[in-house]
């Protein structure tokens, strides 16, 4: 009796800890009952959850399987055993344990929708789809099953018959607000954005999210999608308002509890949305801790002493991309770093008309098709290369394998050109940025260790352009005025860019706004109506259609007579394109990494004269340019004299940096030391 009353005294004082967040402690409480009264199921069952929690799934799985010794009735724990096996990498014994506790208890969705999970990460969708009709056949006012089956369809392309499904599921069981985020999900694959961003807000309005949940990722996803810019400040203001009670910076056990498919989107979002750098960390760190608390560990591959160092880049952007576009030129001068250049493509884009999939694939005799590996297996390749340095080019954006990188399968292991203020990871030793994107005294916000390159981020390519100008007329320009041009994504037009551009088309008559083309008909006519409000005429905003070439792309540039770049989130690829067609960028850097994209490429080419300090004075300089096309052909005659010699365009030299990156993350592994910030000299 006493050891009884004893071991419900810990068991309580380890629900106490946990209920506060306090995890450490709670196990050891757990122990401690464990070691009193070994006998008991409540006891081990509560231990391994607790293990789950912090991530250490070895000893959670051996804990959920005394407590199925002491109680081998009990179905709950077949299916948490399932769960830890699952994420040990331990896919047979999971789906064992799984289709158990399926067939102890047929009604239990959760054992449905976990054992359809593992079949799905595993490749076998119609075994999947199996496992959930079977589930919504069994409860049909449950919208569990039917939610990770809409997931299934949108994966295999069937994003409509989804749609379908939860209206039928709605018009049987009433509306939910899972159920309306769900179809906001499909219609958004069907790009009827819209549609989906009426049902999400109109979800935001009657239940407000208390976190950063999945429906405020889409919310501002689509806000910013289809420039519906009287949205975007309240999804900007959400964002803000969830961020403490989704990631308190008092208590960081609590960010484990987030949803991870949320937090990605988000780390994704944010920047266009000018959250500052410091809030930034805090999801990128939370989502570094998840992953790695969900991924099992390998043993990394090892360097063998005298040999060359094997350096790996993964991306699922290989192709048509701007990862493409950019580091074709590094790869192709990359043996001049006395490194063996592996690449792992994820991905090939099926446009690519200038075939920079063929172009990257012939820089290396170890390129690697990863397109049907999951991350263990790519894991497992990475491994048995026995790369020295790897190095990820996604980050969290869609088609990233973080998973990959947090099974450690290189010794050291860094990210580049995605995340620009750091990527802060238990499986990311270092973040390559520069000087201007994050300054000395920002460098410690949460952002993990930098290497600062001396020059601009990234590179890019000299790609010849035709001797004779393009007419402004083949591409819908009136022949006379001036002509602005932005043709960067949508996401990165907000409020406050678009007034500036409305107040400088307002005092420069025969100007017009050339933008890239927008998602839909209805989203173009949201913004030419802006103009209308202000008395101008809609048909001077003109949108570019996306060309079957870069040099096409390019070439059109030299059309325009000043690009004006956004300010949450400047231009980065865009600018690089402009600038080497020799147009003048303007642009006003601000306080995150994201708004400086531009003021970096332009020094990396020696270019500062349209780098401006305030909104007041980007109007100002926009509109002395258009009342002066002298200046503006002075400025164009000055870029052109300066690319050339460009170091933003000089793929040698940033060969040359990482030549000297890889020594010193080398030298710096093979002492033993922790990584920490440096900066490459040239």
């Amino acid at each position: 009796m006493k050891s009884s009353n004893a071991t419900d005294v810990l068991l309580q004082k380890a629900r106490d800890a946990a209920n506060a967040q306090n995890i450490g402690e709670a196990i050891k409480q757990a122990n401690v009952a464990v070691r009193v009264d070994p006998s008991r199921p409540d006891v081990w069952r509560l231990l391994g959850s607790l293990q789950f929690r912090q991530g250490a799934h070895d000893k959670a799985s051996e804990a959920f399987r005394n407590a199925l010794r002491a109680n081998p009735g009990d179905n709950g724990l077949y299916h948490d055993l399932g769960v830890v096996l699952k994420l040990e990498g331990r896919i047979g014994e999971a789906e064992a344990m799984l289709r158990e506790s399926l067939r102890r208890n047929p009604a239990f969705a959760g054992s449905a929708i976990s054992l359809g999970d593992l079949l799905r990460n595993a490749g076998r969708q119609a075994d999947a789809e199996q496992v959930y009709r079977d589930a919504m056949a069994r409860s049909p006012a449950d919208f569990g099953p039917l939610r990770e089956f809409t997931n299934l369809m949108i994966e295999i392309g069937r994003a409509a018959d989804a749609a379908a499904l939860i209206q039928g599921f709605m018009e049987r069981n009433g509306q939910t607000v899972d159920a309306l985020e769900a179809l906001s999900v499909c219609l958004q694959v069907l790009d009827r954005l819209d549609d989906a961003l009426n049902i999400t807000g109109a979800t935001i309005e009657q239940l407000p999210p208390k976190g950063l949940d999945i429906r405020l990722a889409s919310y501002t996803s689509i806000s910013g999608r289809i420039a519906r810019l009287d949205h975007r400040e309240r999804a900007r203001a959400l964002i803000l308002a969830n961020i403490d009670e989704s990631l308190p910076a008092d208590n960081r056990a609590r960010w484990l509890a987030n949803d991870l498919n949320a937090l990605r989107r988000l780390s994704f979002l944010c920047p266009y949305y000018a959250i500052e750098d410091r809030l930034l960390m805090r999801i990128f760190t939370a989502i570094g801790d998840i992953t790695a608390a969900r991924t099992p560990r390998l043993v990394a591959g090892r360097h063998e002493p005298g040999k060359k160092l094997r350096v790996g880049f993964v991306s699922h952007n290989f192709s048509e991309h701007p990862i493409g576009h950019l580091l074709s030129p590094f790869f192709e001068q990359h043996g001049d770093t006395g490194a063996d250049l592996y690449l792992y493509a994820l991905h090939l884009n099926s446009h690519d008309p200038d075939d920079y999939a063929g172009r990257i694939r012939a820089t290396t005799p170890y390129y690697r098709d990863c397109r049907r590996m999951s991350a263990a297996q790519l894991a497992g390749q990475i491994r048995a290369d026995n790369v020295s340095i790897l190095i990820d080019l996604d980050g969290y954006l869609g088609g990233g394998m973080p998973e990959t990188f947090a099974m450690r399968p290189a010794p050291v292991q860094i990210h580049w050109l995605q995340h620009l203020a750091g990527m802060p990871a238990p499986y990311i030793d270092y973040t390559i940025v520069d000087r201007v994107l994050v300054r000395d005294d920002e460098r410690n916000n949460g952002n993990g260790p930098l290497i600062r390159l001396p020059d601009a981020f990234q590179c890019g390519d000299r790609i010849a352009l035709p001797k004779a100008l393009p007419k402004r007329a083949d591409h819908g320009l009136p022949e006379k005025g001036v002509v602005f041009c932005a043709f960067g994504n949508w996401l990165k037009i907000d409020e406050a860019v678009f007034s500036c551009w409305l107040d400088i088309l307002g005092q420069t008559p025969d100007s017009v706004l050339w933008l890239s083309d927008g998602p839909s008909a209805a989203s173009r006519d949201l913004l030419r109506a802006r103009l209308s409000e202000r008395s101008l005429a809609p048909e001077r905003l003109i949108f570019a259609p996306r060309l079957p070439g870069k040099a096409a792309h390019l070439d059109r540039h030299r059309c325009a007579d000043v690009f004006l770049d956004t300010f949450a989130f400047s231009a980065a690829t865009t600018t690089t394109d402009a600038l080497w067609a020799g147009l003048p960028v303007l642009t006003c850097p601000g306080s995150t990494a994201q708004s400086r994209l531009s003021e970096s490429l332009m020094r990396a080419v020696g270019f500062t004269d349209t780098i401006v300090a305030t909104k007041k004075d980007y109007v100002t300089t926009a509109l002395r340019l258009a009342k002066h096309n002298v200046e503006v052909v002075k400025l164009k005659m000055k870029l052109q004299k300066l690319l050339p010699d460009s170091h933003l365009y000089d793929s040698g030299r940033m060969v040359a940096q990482f030549r000297e990156l890889y020594a010193e993350v080398w030298r710096r592994h093979t002492k033993g030391a922790a990584p920490e910030h440096f900066d490459v000299a040239m």
